[in-house]
């Protein structure tokens, strides 16, 4: 007896939700979701919630960094990222990214690293096809073509049988893999993928964007997610096409019909040179795939796009003096380009991010929470735990918490208040080092000498043996702040010299934003 639709859809969505991975990975997206761009506190948080993953920062900042994001100065964290691209942009790039990674886990089958290649693939295609539009932002077309395959994507994942069935159905009856998909599984790619996008919630724009927009729905007082459904539209089957068998000229042909077929408003593409469009196309995935540490030697698509990277356009005749190339000779910007990043690298570039910041006009809170960002993820190799900054209070004697990154800072929130006491009668380290300016170092928070010195309150709540360092801040020779810095005692040893004086100009560089912005 053969299966209703319905009865197919469901085992399905079933298997498809009873994955050990897939769960976990709605329960963080619905997580990074909650962050709202209107509320400031957010910023923050996201960049804490990120943060907590090392090489997911690491792997955003790069993304952000490459040639497909970034049009300014190098971004070297996650509160300078939100800054200059804005909470949803950060948060669709993070999640699309664990999304993938995710999906690339525990993986040995070349179905879904084939999949997940392509859709990158159509991600950068979407960005060349939008580059000289002005209504449609370059990093939400990357974001939306990227998932528009998210249903073809996930059975590759969890039925990798069910997709080479998809294929036989389609090659046999010749059609289309997303009406195959409908008569195999009682649900197509399409309401698959929109169907999971919306329970994990992600943004109504992408879910808009995963359905199959044709060139003639889309006019131009289109909503912007039907233009963004119509270029993920696009480059996807650009993809089809470039992954398909055929030759290099009937590619080509097939390209420029569906580049035709969406030349009209608003999608004026009729002037676009396809060999050009698909050859730097190429050349921006290989980046990215670099990047993403994505391998190409096994993709059965990347060696396709081979044919269109390889020829590229001739390079001028090398007549200039500087024309040659040397492994020798390399610019400042490249020289350490594949050094991995360590401490005082992260300092450097936080503190010269800072710097760029203040060139132009920015927020305090910005400033503070790269500051204090820079330090934490330069403090991760002596296993920094949690970096505050405290404020004082106008309107009562104390200090609280206005940012923070590390564990349980939003717990922290709520007990480590710090009582402000009269200068003549300090008798904890906090306002010790309030009172007198000073930069204090406590090595280990359980030594008997100086336990004593720490208020009752604080020694109920805080983290395990660790060590402690505050830097005041003051502005006019007035206290107005402190920049306390809790890690665990086993990375004391590895804080150095160097690694203090960073920690002191990060400081130095806030009081001068204070009084700029005071000014």
């Amino acid at each position: 007896m053969e299966q209703t639709d319905d009865s197919l859809r469901s085992k399905v969505m079933m298997k498809i939700r009873m994955a050990s991975d897939l769960p976990a990975m709605a329960e963080t997206v619905t997580i990074v979701n909650k962050f709202k761009s209107s509320e400031d506190t957010s910023i923050s948080e996201l960049a804490n919630v990120l943060l907590k993953d090392y090489a997911m920062t690491t792997k955003i900042l790069k993304v952000v960094n490459s040639v497909h994001y970034s049009q300014s100065a190098q971004v070297t964290t996650i509160s300078r990222a939100i800054f200059l691209m804005g909470i949803e942009q950060i948060k669709n790039i993070a999640l699309t990214l664990m999304l993938f990674e995710q999906l690339q886990k525990n993986s040995s089958q070349t179905e879904i690293m084939d999949a997940i290649i392509q859709a990158y693939c159509s991600g950068v295609i979407a960005r060349k096809i939008v580059a000289d539009l002005n209504d449609v932002e370059e990093e939400e077309a990357f974001i939306c073509a990227l998932l528009h395959p998210l249903g073809k994507i996930i059975i590759a994942h969890t039925m990798p049988e069910k997709l080479a069935e998809i294929r036989g159905v389609a090659a046999e009856q010749d059609i289309s893999e997303e009406r195959a998909s409908a008569s195999v599984l009682g649900i197509s790619f399409e309401e698959l993928g929109t169907t999971i996008a919306t329970e994990w919630n992600y943004p109504q724009k992408i879910v808009k964007s995963m359905c199959h927009t044709s060139a003639g729905n889309v006019g131009a007082d289109a909503e912007e997610s039907w233009k963004l459904g119509a270029v993920a539209t696009l480059s996807n089957e650009m993809s089809n096409v470039l992954a398909s068998d055929a030759e290099r000229n009937e590619k080509e042909g097939k390209l420029k019909g569906l580049l035709a077929s969406f030349s009209a408003d608003p999608l004026p593409l009729k002037n676009k040179n396809i060999e050009k469009l698909v050859s730097t196309s190429a050349q921006d995935f290989k980046q990215l795939a670099t990047i993403l540490n994505l391998n190409l030697q096994k993709s059965k698509f990347s060696r396709k796009l081979d044919q269109w990277s390889e020829e590229s356009e001739p390079s001028a005749p090398e007549t200039e003096v500087f024309s040659f190339k040397t492994e020798s000779l390399k610019t400042v910007d490249t020289l350490f380009a594949a050094e991995e990043e360590n401490p005082e690298s992260i300092f450097s570039k936080g503190i010269q991010e800072i710097n760029t910041a203040m060139l132009g006009p920015y927020a305090l809170n910005d400033v503070i929470r790269i500051a204090l960002e820079t330090i934490f993820r330069g403090m991760n190799t002596a296993q920094a735990s949690r970096v505050l900054f405290f404020v004082r209070d106008v309107k009562r004697p104390q200090m609280e918490i206005r940012i923070g990154f590390g564990s349980d800072v939003k717990e922290a929130k709520q007990w480590f208040i710090i009582p402000v006491t009269d200068p003549e009668q300090v008798k904890d380290i906090f306002n010790l080092s309030i009172s007198k300016d000073n930069d204090l170092i406590i090595k280990d928070t359980e030594a008997h000498d100086i336990k004593k010195y720490f208020p009752p309150w604080y020694r109920d709540n805080m983290p395990a043996t660790g060590y402690l360092v505050l830097f005041p801040v003051s502005l006019n020779k007035k206290n107005i702040g402190l920049i306390s810095i809790e890690g665990s005692r086993a990375g004391f040893p590895s804080i150095t010299r160097g690694h203090l004086n960073y920690l002191r100009i990060l400081r130095d560089q806030t009081v001068m934003a204070m009084r700029q912005s005071s000014r």
